[in-house]
């Protein structure tokens, strides 16, 4: 049931609070149903499916444990619901026994005209809060490409230039640092080519074997070899027809270089035992995390094979270089895992979401979704998520906001601040090498030893 059909339901021993204190109906409510409480059966929740409930203890007949009862039947019947207690003015014990038991508010029933304008604010702010989280699909609309999230004028361009080259039947270089999603624009490729309805290939070029690389490429006839026990398709040969993803390409060896060039000149080649040459109709998109015009020039990568890879290029910007698409890809990440985890979280406060932006993501959009995912698993109840469980690499960029004019921090404090910081990311980014790390910052590895005792890193 979306924000639209906003349903009320009244748990009492009679009718009459309910008519006093919802006289007329809220603006997008559908109905307010009434059951007497506790004598009605809490399975009847479950087909109203309400989105606010009110638990009316004054003169209902109940005891201590139907509170908790209840408030678990109406958990159940709607995870997304809010309930409110509302109890007598001196009875401090159903108070407790309430929030104990899971309710939201508790309200004493002192005044009808003041319960009255309570029930209608909180109702309104519960309507505001659903409408936030169903009408962010709608938001999104026209920021979600084939599986990818942006609005940013970088991920714009890279939109349409994938529509570009998609139907073409020139092989696609994709280039862009770990976690960008290579992947997903390889397969937003593929489903909007021509060759969608033939397969799609994906291949883990650092993980290929150099002893059997070719069996796996190209595949082998029974008793070519040892353990050739049957005959076996390779990779090309399966995605002929259709997409050849090659992951990681600039990781494979001089040998399988010269594999891969004759192949994707030819369009043929032999099984490992074979004597019949097998052509295939493919197309070929490589991706890569390195600079391989680098590795062409320091001679680890053949230009002519570059050459044949890079019919039409791709290069995918980094986290940082498109923070505005940031706050769109932590909901988009946050409404995936809370429907796959089961929460009921819907949001960030604004200094957490400042702080996701703040940061500079080295793993990119893939560290974006597993520091929501890991902060999602962690949560128990709560509707935000809050600076406070953000992970200590995120939240110590709280340090390096701009300066606000409020703060008393010396110039001294806030530099050493910045210092400190960038020789922890450093040092992350090279895996804890001193000497790595004292190279990229520029200074002696002296130098990074005085400064990390310092400010005591370790």
């Amino acid at each position: 049931m979306g924000p639209k059909g906003y349903r009320i339901c009244w748990l009492g021993a009679s009718r009459y609070r309910m008519d006093e204190v919802i006289r007329e109906p809220i603006p997008g409510q559908d109905a307010c149903t009434f059951l007497e409480f506790p004598g009605s059966d809490p399975s009847q929740l479950r087909q109203l499916h309400p989105c606010f409930f009110v638990m009316d203890l004054h003169g209902a007949p109940f005891q201590r444990r139907d509170i908790g009862r209840w408030i678990s039947a109406c958990r159940e019947a709607s995870g997304w619901a809010r309930v409110l207690i509302l109890t007598s003015s001196d009875s401090s014990r159903h108070t407790y026994d309430a929030l104990l038991g899971g309710a939201d508010w508790v309200l004493p029933l002192e005044d009808l005209g003041h319960v009255r304008s309570c029930v209608q604010s909180l109702i309104s702010q519960h309507k505001a809060e659903r409408e936030l989280f169903h009408l962010a699909p709608e938001s999104r609309r026209g920021t979600l490409f084939e599986g990818m999230v942006g609005s940013s004028a970088a991920m714009k361009d890279l939109f349409r230039l994938i529509q570009k080259c998609a139907p073409s039947q020139a092989n696609i270089l994709i280039q862009g640092e770990s976690g960008t999603g290579k992947e997903l624009v390889a397969r937003a490729i593929h489903r909007l080519s021509r060759r969608c309805r033939g397969n799609l290939v994906c291949v883990n070029c650092a993980a290929l074997n150099e002893g059997i690389h070719q069996s796996e490429l190209f595949g082998h006839e029974k008793g070519a070899f040892t353990d050739a026990k049957t005959r076996r398709i390779g990779y090309f040969e399966a995605a002929h027809g259709g997409t050849l993803f090659l992951d990681e390409i600039g990781d494979v060896s001089a040998r399988t270089q010269v594999v891969l060039l004759r192949v994707i000149e030819g369009r043929e080649f032999f099984r490992v035992g074979g004597e019949e040459p097998i052509r295939v109709d493919v197309r070929v998109v490589a991706a890569t995390n390195q600079n391989l015009q680098e590795l062409v020039r320091q001679g680890r990568f053949r230009e002519d094979l570059f050459f044949r890879l890079n019919g039409f290029g791709l290069t995918l910007p980094p986290l940082r270089d498109r923070k505005e698409d940031i706050p769109l890809l932590a909901q988009y990440f946050l409404e995936r895992c809370a429907e796959k985890e089961q929460k009921t979280v819907v949001g960030f406060t604004p200094e957490a979401l400042d702080l996701l932006c703040c940061y500079h993501w080295p793993g990119n959009v893939r560290e974006l979704e597993n520091e929501i995912q890991r902060v999602l698993i962690q949560c128990d109840g709560q509707r935000l998520i809050t600076s406070e469980m953000l992970s200590a690499p995120i939240s110590e960029v709280r340090n390096l906001r701009p300066y606000d004019g409020n703060g008393r921090d010396s110039l001294r404090a806030r530099m050493q601040q910045v210092e400190a910081y960038f020789i922890r990311e450093a040092l992350k980014s090279h895996g804890g090498n001193r000497t790595r790390t004292a190279e990229h910052l520029r200074i002696s590895r002296e130098g990074l030893h005085k400064k990390m005792a310092r400010y005591q890193i370790r």
